[in-house]
């Protein structure tokens, strides 16, 4: 039997800790509301590691960054105007007011993540403000738009938005001699 510092190992249940490891994400996994192994979440299966839509419209205008500042950068929904707009994730919000004429709500998830929702007709949520996710945070204004900063950097909302399969932890490292 090998051993390395920090590790445990013991030969007759070597893929019993991994399984032990699965079981435990498992009763985390029904305990978080989203997902869908609390009955929630759109896929039976999948675990929301993902952001949530801050609309429950279609997306009309995808991402399309163009050279200064110039192009789309983030996604817009469409929505009735006075539907709520909901927090993407838990977080600060961090500004409420306006830019470029558009009334905008941004919040800080922490990590270097932030998302920014604007084209509101009204904010729902102040500076300074714990907001959970699926919070309403403000009311659309006949449409959302929806931005996702990480480090500062603009980057596609799209693929992060919903439910995600995901593999398991990296940092698990199983050792033993098999």
């Amino acid at each position: 039997m090998r051993r390395e510092a920090g590790s445990i190992a013991v030969p007759s249940v070597r893929l019993s800790i991994l399984g032990l490891a699965l079981a435990a994400g498992a009763v985390l996994l029904a305990a978080y509301p989203g997902s869908s192994a609390a009955g929630g979440g759109p896929e039976a299966g999948r675990s929301c590691a993902g952001l949530d839509p801050p609309s429950s419209g279609p997306v009309t205008a995808g991402f399309a960054p163009g050279p200064n500042w110039s192009g789309h950068w983030g996604v817009d929904f469409e929505d009735a105007a006075g539907a709520p707009v909901r927090a993407a994730a838990s977080g600060e919000v961090t500004f409420s007011g306006y830019v470029a004429e558009n009334l905008a709500v941004t919040v800080d998830h922490g990590g270097g993540l932030k998302t920014s929702y604007s084209s509101l007709s009204s904010a729902l949520a102040a500076p300074g403000a714990a907001v959970g996710r699926g919070e309403a945070i403000g009311l659309a204004g006949g449409g959302v738009h929806f931005s996702v900063r990480i480090d500062g950097e603009y980057t596609d909302p799209e693929p992060l938005l919903g439910c995600a399969l995901r593999a398991p932890h990296a940092g698990l490292r199983l050792v033993g001699s098999w």
